[in-house]
């Protein structure tokens, strides 16, 4: 049986055989909109018990007039895939508009630049709670929320960095910030690296930099692309997030380690 993972796999191998356009993406994010306000076509969709042939026709009757080729090409590759749940299709189709725009940029010599741009993004939306909470607020229309993010961002990135932005102030998955750090490891992905966030108390000499790229990519054995942050709150030391991994071994750290052995 297929299992989730390899059904978004697949889906990447169908998504790259298709055009990265602005446009495509955006007709992904829309499907993916409808999806999450329909249940029922969601489940019908994802329901592996019922034959591919009904789920395609399903997707022609839905979608088959309303969409792009490229997009109903897409949708199509999604009734062979097997999933675990309705979630999982959703997920896997937004990560298709995700990488659509991060392909593109990609073909444009922009993927890197994209990834800093979010990069910077997240960091300015982390440090201040206000923002945070702004962008948020169920109170506030999704629009609202992307036009306050737009006037603060807006001049000062590119379109596809602002479209990622964009559409990670209205993602129902997770918070903006972890949002955004699900988009910076698919940008990794297709960049074929992995990034690594890096906090220390002072801004990183050259040659601490160099050294530091050095060794994490001797411990992961992939190439690493270094995103650094300065907080005066660590101390000394470096924290180091690795995706899933985090490598903590701040000073601000190993107080707090001999405080709770201190009791």
């Amino acid at each position: 049986m297929t299992t989730v993972v390899s059904a978004s796999r697949q889906l990447d191998d169908a998504g790259d055989r298709l055009d990265a356009t602005v446009e495509f993406a955006s007709e992904i994010f829309a499907v993916v909109d409808i999806l999450a306000r329909e249940r029922g076509l969601r489940r019908s969709l994802s329901d592996t018990s019922s034959e591919a042939k009904a789920r395609q026709r399903l997707v022609d009757a839905v979608f088959g007039s309303k969409v792009s080729a490229d997009c109903k090409e897409l949708l199509d590759a999604t009734t062979t895939c097997t999933w675990r749940s309705p979630v999982a299709l959703t997920r896997a189709l937004e990560r298709q508009g995700v990488r659509a725009v991060l392909r593109r940029a990609q073909q444009a010599d922009r993927l890197e630049t994209v990834a800093d741009e979010l990069f910077g993004i997240n960091r300015l939306v982390r440090g201040q709670a206000s923002l945070q909470m702004a962008i948020a607020d169920p109170n506030r229309s999704g629009q609202d929320r992307q036009e306050l993010l737009t006037t603060l961002v807006g001049d000062r990135v590119g379109e596809d960095t602002l479209l990622l932005a964009r559409r990670a102030v209205v993602s129902s998955e997770a918070s903006f910030e972890h949002v955004v750090d699900g988009y910076l490891g698919i940008a990794s992905e297709l960049a074929e690296r992995k990034r690594a966030i890096v906090t220390t108390a002072r801004a990183l000499t050259d040659a601490q930099r160099a050294e530091m790229v050095k060794q994490l990519e001797r411990i992961t054995g992939s190439p690493i692309e270094l995103s650094e942050i300065v907080d005066p709150a660590v101390l000394g030391g470096a924290l180091i997030n690795l995706g899933d991994e985090v490598i903590d071994s701040t000073v601000a750290h190993r107080l707090d380690q001999a405080r709770q052995e201190l009791g």
